[in-house]
């Protein structure tokens, strides 16, 4: 039985475990989606047969009764958050942005080259790390300051631990998005092959300033087969294979190469570690697990939709990993499209999140949403939307 509301979901590998594709396949039942991290995560997800890699938004955006938060761990690109904001026409009464959310500038990514992150740890060179940096000797001008200057941020920017606990104690639905994956942890991972911020399921409650009362599952997220980016990126524990190997077990007739969403590095892919996977399970405790590449270990596995359709082989993957892990495996990807998955879930288990909550969350937008400021065109064009 669950004890809370909000829900987490972590990567237990090196990232690109699939997030992106289990959070908007998993958006209609949540009410509320709230993104932690930095723009150097892109999360990726399939609407039909159309690609969106989302850098800064949660990706449940498709879903019009969720409402997203960046929570104010957050380090913002104020580009790649404005060409997402038009990309989906997201209007205020939508995404909160915390005003204490860290901005990232051209100088911090200067400042990542001039240290040759790429070269040591294979960095993307975002310069999120170098942003954490000035937050923490207190030298960083915030989301805030920003907004205070660009009317087309003011009305995004606000408080989000209050919004965030009106939804809960409302007994709304929330789904904390991870980003990265538990091996590149901080704290836990292979340091200093890592990123600049813990990523687990208790720091995903503490970036949105949520208490663990309000914990329910958390969902881990893993492959068949964990990669890193491509370069000096680090160990996995675990033995390096060719992508040629991976196409060879699998059976594929077609050669078989992934390459990084943001950076377009080939990635590098490993044997399942046994030993790495144990401590992902020990720290982030997760009630259930979504696996993906399932093809991976059987090519003809692609695109299936029921587990008894499975190839035999696959199967038995499915079922030796329960038991090593002792955790139930509920999803299950079979390629790379949202609906690419084999749903194992009990209905019990599944959130019901609640419905045309829009009027009993129009007291609680912004202050400054509810305005004058007929400029902007944010109250217009929300009101236009509501009487339409």
């Amino acid at each position: 039985m669950r004890k809370g509301s909000v829900d987490c979901l972590v990567g237990l590998q090196w990232g690109s475990e699939g997030k992106g594709k289990i959070s908007a396949y998993l958006a209609r039942e949540y009410n509320a989606m709230i993104r932690s991290g930095g723009p150097q995560a892109g999360h990726s997800f399939y609407v039909g047969d159309k690609k969106f890699v989302n850098r800064q938004i949660p990706c449940g955006v498709f879903n019009p009764d969720c409402y997203f938060y960046l929570s104010a761990s957050s380090l913002i690109n104020l580009d790649v958050l404005n060409e997402e904001i038009q990309r989906y026409g997201i209007c205020p009464d939508r995404l909160m942005i915390d005003n204490h959310a860290m901005v990232v500038t051209d100088k911090h990514v200067k400042l990542e080259g001039e240290r040759k992150l790429k070269e040591r740890l294979a960095s993307t060179l975002e310069g999120v790390g170098a942003a954490q940096v000035e937050k923490v000797w207190r030298e960083a001008k915030v989301f805030d300051s920003y907004a205070s200057e660009i009317p087309e941020l003011y009305f995004f920017c606000n408080d989000t631990e209050s919004a965030i606990d009106h939804q809960i104690l409302a007994g709304h639905t929330i789904l904390l998005e991870g980003t990265q994956g538990f091996g590149l942890s901080l704290n836990h991972g292979d340091y200093p092959y890592v990123t600049s911020r813990d990523v687990t399921s208790s720091a995903l409650l503490a970036d949105a300033g949520i208490a663990p009362k309000f914990h329910g599952q958390t969902i881990g997220v893993m492959r068949t087969y964990p990669i890193r980016v491509g370069g000096n990126s680090g160990p996995t524990g675990s033995d390096e294979l060719t992508w040629e190997e991976i196409a060879k077990r699998s059976g594929s007739p077609k050669s078989i190469c992934e390459y990084t969403t943001l950076t377009g590095r080939q990635r590098r892919i490993f044997e399942q570690s046994s030993e790495s996977l144990e401590k992902a399970v020990k720290v982030n405790q997760p009630d259930q697990i979504a696996l993906m590449f399932i093809d991976y270990i059987n090519h003809e596995d692609y695109g299936k939709s029921q587990f008894e359709d499975l190839s035999e082989e696959s199967r038995r993957y499915v079922f030796e990993l329960e038991d090593e892990s002792n955790i139930p495996i509920t999803l299950i990807g079979t390629g790379p499209k949202t609906e690419h998955i084999i749903d194992r879930r009990e209905d019990f288990e599944r959130r019901k999140a609640k419905s045309n909550i829009h009027k009993e969350m129009r007291w609680f937008f912004p202050d400054n949403f509810m305005g004058t400021d007929w400029e902007s065109g944010y109250w217009k064009r929300y009101t236009e939307r509501m009487t339409a």
